[in-house]
């Protein structure tokens, strides 16, 4: 697939939102195939490349009901290359609203414009990334032709925030360098998990020099920003939760079978009075399903369009 960087405005003067393009190189268009454009979110603490191995699979899949046209990530603003384009508005966070990414969202949407009546946009989201599409489909419905809510953070009540924040500020922010990176991560339970392209992609794009020449990284997304993302999850995600019933653009939930913060069950509990709404267990699957198997979330999401196709006939009516 080909990629182009692409810079958006974010909801707030002066912020950027640094995206990543993606078209397949051979574009099959099979006849009555819905035309569809992908926008991606990413779970906190993370960035857009980490969706390129499920992008890949997904442009290879025929489906005489959908063809994807195009397909851009994002990334969050504290985050990623994003952070680094607005690192000196950043410094200090202590609490980040997801509104402010949902709005975001709105923002880009906006600026790609162009696309009413021609192309879908479906709105594919992993944790917090799908929480903040979620949220974004809320303040201004029918933004989105379908949504992929992969494992999102929907509590009625979040509680520990303070505690998982305080964890997040005691994670090893620097390695001499990359190689040195590549190696704990290799090495360390948790990222041990991983499929090796995302652990690749990680180390590739999710570090950078600690300053001008320097062997040395760091973390693009520091410890302080993703800990105010967590604090943020306070009002956003029981407001995203108590008002699932409101969307009505069609909505889908990807769940890992033994994730803990979006177990199958409180999924299942808390879209109950969805209108339009499909849930899909990936068996074996955690929290991280895209990071510990890209390919089978790839699979999961080609079935979930296959539902879509149908119903996406209707324009996103705020493009």
């Amino acid at each position: 697939m080909d990629t182009v960087r692409k810079v958006f405005s974010g909801a707030r003067a002066g912020q950027k939102i640094v995206a990543n393009v993606y078209r397949p190189r051979m574009r099959p268009h099979a006849d009555g195939a819905r035309r569809v454009t992908l926008l991606l979110t990413h779970a906190n603490g993370f960035h857009k490349e980490l969706w390129e191995p499920t992008l890949q699979r997904l442009f290879a899949h025929r489906s005489g009901r959908w063809t994807i046209e195009e397909a851009i990530a994002l990334d969050g603003y504290n985050h990623g290359d994003s952070a680094v384009a607005n690192r000196a508005s950043i410094a200090g966070e202590t609490y980040v609203p997801w509104f402010l990414t949902a709005r975001d969202i709105l923002a880009v949407l906006s600026e790609l414009g162009g696309g009413r009546g021609k192309r879908a946009v479906v709105g594919i989201g992993h944790s917090w990334g799908a929480s903040s599409l979620l949220l974004a489909e809320l303040l201004s419905p029918l933004s989105f032709a379908g949504i992929i809510a992969t494992d999102p953070i929907l509590y009625t009540k979040p509680t520990g925030l303070a505690e998982v924040a305080a964890i997040t500020l005691k994670r090893r922010t620097e390695w001499a360098s990359e190689s040195a990176a590549r190696e704990y991560f290799a090495g360390h339970p948790f990222f041990g998990a991983w499929d090796p392209r995302i652990r690749d992609l990680y180390a590739a794009h999710g570090l950078e020099a600690s300053g001008p020449g320097a062997a040395t990284r760091i973390l693009k997304c520091r410890p302080e920003n993703e800990a105010a993302v967590y604090r943020g999850a306070l009002y956003a995600s029981p407001f995203a939760t108590n008002n699932l019933w409101r969307i009505q653009c069609p909505t889908a939930f990807l769940t890992g079978e033994t994730s803990h913060p979006a177990s199958p069950q409180h999924i299942a509990d808390i879209t109950r009075d969805m209108a339009d709404c499909t849930h899909m267990v990936m068996p074996g699957a955690g929290h991280l399903l895209l990071h510990e198997n890209p390919d089978g979330t790839a699979d999961c999401c080609a079935k979930l369009l296959d539902g879509f196709a149908p119903k996406l006939l209707l324009p996103a009516a705020n493009l």
